[in-house]
């Protein structure tokens, strides 16, 4: 299966809340909280100042992102996100912790004045994955450059960037348009947010309900529905019968079980 035709992964929230209770590092633990609840890439979080962290007005800006057009225009892009406020108090205690002085949110252990490396927030990352028990072999695949050229390697199923993929998923879940989550997430084309639609069960799950709840159409050898036909008589009674028959059948089935469940305690 090509790269295009993959469907990305998302964290439920009995996963997400395995994830959190499993970390143990303070930085990576709010991270990860900015990720999921902001829709943050990783390199959007490691490269994240504080000074564009506005807790007052419960929003964030994402300075020169990602940018399909870089290479023409010289800069990404800019784009303001606002905060749940979930989110807001493990904000405010991880400002004291790394306190005023301190340009960066992730600060880098090694050298203050510079931003954690997006390799090391990764690679903590699925340290926590793995104590979650979430480290899980999606496919392998062959490296194709780089020193490793040749070589095969894993592709697992979750890693850091799952938790942005679970933003827009669980943003979609909750009724959020997908216009709105694709200006959220800062693509450039509503169509590449359109594939979490397809993730989301949920909403497929509804449309299948919703659409099925009422009396049955019907269906001509030509296939076009006609809406404003009444149901036939006999196809409603058709269909009484079938149920009427589906019940007898589950019937004979318990009844069969309790033969043998007799038979068995005598």
């Amino acid at each position: 299966m090509g790269a295009k035709n993959r469907l990305p992964n998302a964290y439920s929230i009995e996963q997400l809340n395995r994830i959190f209770e499993a970390v143990d590092r303070p930085k990576v633990a709010i991270a990860a909280c900015l990720s999921f609840f902001c829709g943050l890439r990783i390199e959007e979080v490691c490269r994240l100042r504080v000074e564009n962290i506005d807790l007052e007005n419960r929003r964030i800006k994402v300075v020169d992102s990602k940018n399909t057009n870089r290479s023409v225009t010289g800069y990404g892009k800019d784009r303001y996100i606002p905060l749940p406020n979930k989110v807001i108090s493990p904000l405010r205690k991880w400002l004291e912790i790394i306190g005023g002085d301190c340009q960066w949110f992730l600060p880098s252990c090694t050298s203050p004045d510079d931003h954690m490396r997006k390799k090391s927030l990764y690679e903590q990352f699925a340290v926590t994955l793995h104590r979650a028990n979430l480290r899980i072999p999606d496919f392998n695949y062959m490296e194709t450059k780089g020193k490793n050229k040749g070589k095969a390697k894993n592709k697992y199923k979750y890693f850091f960037h799952t938790l942005r993929h679970s933003y827009a998923t669980y943003l979609l879940g909750k009724g959020v348009d997908i216009y709105t989550i694709s200006t959220l997430m800062g693509h450039n084309q509503v169509t590449t947010t359109q594939i979490y639609a397809r993730v989301n069960g949920q909403q497929q799950r509804r449309a299948v309900e919703d659409a099925f709840d009422g009396p049955l159409m019907t269906f001509k050898p030509n296939y076009q529905q006609h809406f404003s036909e009444p149901q036939p008589r006999e196809d409603l009674e058709r269909l009484r019968l079938e149920v009427e028959k589906a019940k007898y059948e589950i019937e004979k089935i318990k009844l069969c079980r309790e033969q043998i469940i007799i038979q068995n305690n005598t």
